[in-house]
Parts: C-alpha cells; structure tokens; sequence
C-alpha cells in the first residue's frame, strides 16, 4: 500500500533539494574561468562532495542515534566530542590525498587545491551533519527524514564553493 503521507513527507525534502542543487550549477557557472584555466579541477568536484557528504552522513547517523538515545542532550558537547573526531579525519584524508595528487599527477598545486578542499569541506561537514538534525528534533520533525536531503545539499554547496574558492586563488 501507498503511504501518501510518507511520500509527500519525502517529497517535500527532496524538492527542495532538488531546487538548490539547481541553483548550485549556477555557483559552478560562476567560476568557468577557474576551470577552464586547468580543467582537470572539474574531476575532482565530486570527489571533495562525496568525502564531506559521505562524514556528513556518518554525522547524521550517529547524532540521530543519540537523539533517540536522550531526554536532555547538549550540543555543544556533543560538536566538541566530534571535533576531535573529524579534525584528525580530514587531516588524514588531506594528506593521503595529497601525496597520491602528487604522485600520479605530479602537480603540487592541484594536489593542494584537492587536499585543503577535503579538509575544510570535511571539516563544515561536522556542521550541517549535526546543526541540521539537531534544529529538526528541537523543532520537532523527524531528523531522520528531512535532515538527509537538506543537509547533504547544502554541504554539496558548500563543498562546491569551498573548492572553487580555494582553485581560485591557486590559478
């Protein structure tokens, strides 16, 4: 059987995904000089949305869980725990992302462009993968539904912007 509430519910979340990762191609449009001036950037685009979409994800996870978990639950412990979680991640990430660049492409500054883009997309990631299904449980939605799709676009932004500025101002 259908369940038209659940669908609409989806639905909701995902339109809205949906209409900001429209308006995130116009951001990439934004920098087709960057891009242009070494296009090899474009290929890592979804490399740097994926690794900070993919800890934003293990993000929702475990803050979901510990929402359930808890009458009274403190955020900012909570961000201070996993910050000394995700810091040493994307620095790891960074650094092995860095020393492959550089092997396989032997260009230092893409290596850079990639690796500072990981570890500071990585890095907001902690936000948006807590900030969002927190705001949602306090407000009382269910975090487990509408967090996903909202956080993972705008951290996609994010992501996008983040590495976009940084390309910029290494070409």
């Amino acid at each position: 059987m259908f369940n038209f509430k659940e669908i609409k519910t989806r639905l909701i979340w995902l339109s809205v995904g949906l209409g900001l990762s429209i308006g995130i191609a116009g951001i990439i449009g934004q920098f087709e000089d960057t891009l242009r001036a070494n296009i090899v950037l474009a290929a890592f685009i979804p490399l740097v949305v994926y690794m900070s979409d993919a800890v934003g994800t293990q993000m929702e996870s475990i803050i979901i869980r510990e929402l359930q978990n808890k009458q009274r639950f403190h955020i900012g412990r909570f961000l201070h725990k996993q910050l000394f979680v995700v810091v040493p991640v994307a620095l790891v990430i960074a650094a092995l992302s860095f020393g492959a660049l550089t092997a396989i492409y032997r260009d230092t500054d893409l290596a850079s462009v990639v690796s500072i883009s990981l570890a500071a997309s990585i890095f907001t990631s902690l936000l948006t993968g807590a900030i969002l299904p927190y705001w949602f449980w306090r407000e009382h939605e269910d975090p487990a539904e509408a967090s996903g799709p909202i956080a993972t676009v705008i951290q996609d932004f994010i992501s996008v912007l983040v590495f976009l500025v940084i390309a910029r101002t290494f070409y």
